[in-house]
Order: structure tokens, then sequence, then C-alpha cells
């Protein structure tokens, strides 16, 4: 009897081991090589050692929680997609939802459609002009007799346009900033706070422009993954994207988001 119960506490105690020292599953997610404050850091193809950004903080979090080695490229956000695609990198992050992206890659999704309960995070759009200008917006109807500025392939691209604005797309929302400063564009739509971000660090910035109130619009953010890497790891896919929304309510994590400011 008490060798069975030995046999069975060896067995149990080697079948622990086993799984704990389990290679970890290596993916690969794809970020924007622009800053994306406070998702990623840095205008670089390098992710920062010293607060990379909350979406890399997220990652790493990721990798603790499902046993993941998790490798992440940065590259121009069109590529991002486009890798996604080709299912050279099995997930993005962040990306607002829009119907053609679907092409690219998988939202997390309820009963068929797009699922903002696992969103990473909600973010909001701002309109920017430069101090004593004409550019106005009342929550409805823009008023700007030049060009608007806004990150190329960003979803409030295709927003400004179907309201009949002429967009400029350019590489980031400092460079937009850098192109109204010099005349060359009327306003900038960008991310409220990478916005806000550049008017707080940049003196010359923070002089000149000013945001205009009310926001353009509110949006919830995801992490997408590919169509090759959920049709052979559905079961992990799902778990990710639950797993995404667990961190982005943990109240450890959150309090990580003051290091930024």
């Amino acid at each position: 009897m008490k060798k069975s119960i030995f046999n069975c506490i060896l067995l149990s105690l080697i079948g622990w081991i086993l799984v704990s020292n389990a290679a970890a599953m290596e993916l690969t997610i794809a970020c924007e090589n622009k800053q994306d404050f406070p998702t990623v850091m840095g205008n670089s193809t390098d992710i920062l050692t010293t607060n990379p950004g909350m979406g890399v903080e997220a990652v790493y979090q990721l990798e603790k929680r499902l046993n993941l080695k998790i490798t992440i490229k940065r590259l121009p956000w069109k590529r991002c997609l486009a890798e996604m695609k080709k299912g050279n990198v099995q997930g993005v992050f962040t990306a607002s939802f829009k119907e053609e992206r679907k092409d690219f890659g998988r939202y997390p999704e309820i009963d068929g459609k797009v699922d903002p309960s696992r969103r990473f995070t909600s973010a909001s759009y701002a309109l920017y002009r430069m101090k004593g200008s004409d550019v106005q917006f009342d929550g409805k109807k823009f008023d700007i007799k030049g060009k608007v500025g806004a990150p190329s392939g960003y979803s409030i691209v295709d927003d400004l346009k179907k309201r009949g604005l002429d967009v400029d797309e350019g590489p980031s929302t400092e460079n937009d900033f850098k192109k109204m400063m010099k005349g060359r564009i009327h306003a900038v739509a960008a991310l409220e706070m990478t916005g806000d971000y550049y008017l707080m660090v940049n003196q010359d910035m923070n002089q000149t422009i000013e945001k205009v109130d009310p926001l353009i619009v509110e949006k919830p953010y995801y992490f997408m993954i590919s169509y090759q890497f959920y049709e052979s790891n559905k079961e992990l896919a799902e778990k990710i994207w639950t797993t995404i929304a667990e961190i982005r309510m943990d109240p450890d994590f959150q309090k990580q988001l003051k290091n930024y400011f």
C-alpha cells in the first residue's frame, strides 16, 4: 500500500516537472516602429529597455501567464498588417476595428461580431490646430479650409475622408505636427494620448499647437491574430484575447501607466 502511494506521488511529481519544464510556444507579434504613446514608445525598430510601452508590458505579462515566448517585431504599420496576412507574424497590436481590416487578420469575436470586452484599451482621436487658427470642429461638422494630417494606415484616415476632408497621410503624428508648424497642412488628427504627449515633451509644439474640443471619436483597440495561427491554435488564440482583457483590468498593470507621465 505504501509502495503504491509512493509511486502515485512520484508519478505526480514527474508529471509536474515535465509540465513546468515544457518548452514555451514561440510567437512573433508585430507593432508599429513609430511611437504610439503609451502603447509602444520610441521611434525605433527596437523595443526600449525602460518604459517600452503599455502594449509591450502587456505582451510580457502574456508570456508569463500563458507560458509563451513572444518576439516583438517593430515595422511600419501597413507592413505589420501585411506580414500578419501572410502569416509571417502571428499577430499585431493594437488595432481599432475596421471591416476591411478583417482581410488581414482576426479580432476577438462573440456571436460573429467583434467583442469589445476583450479589447486591450480604448483611445480617442483629437483634432489639433495652430494657436490662432480658424480650424473648428463642433462634434459633428469640421470647418477646415486646408489639408488634415493623419498617420498613414490609421482608421481615422478613412473616417476623415468619408466626411469629405482632404487628408495628408504621414508617417507619424510627430511628423504631422512639424508639417503643420511649417504651414504645409492646416490641422492634424491624432490619437489624443499621442498628440498630448508631444505637446507635453516638446516646448515648441506646446507653445504653438493646441487641441480642439470636443474629441473626434473614441474607439476600442485590439490585439489581432493571424488567420493561419488561429486555424492551427484556436484554443490558445481565444485564451490570448481573454488574457489580454484580464491584463487590462489588473490594478497592478494599470498602476504601471503612471511611469509614462
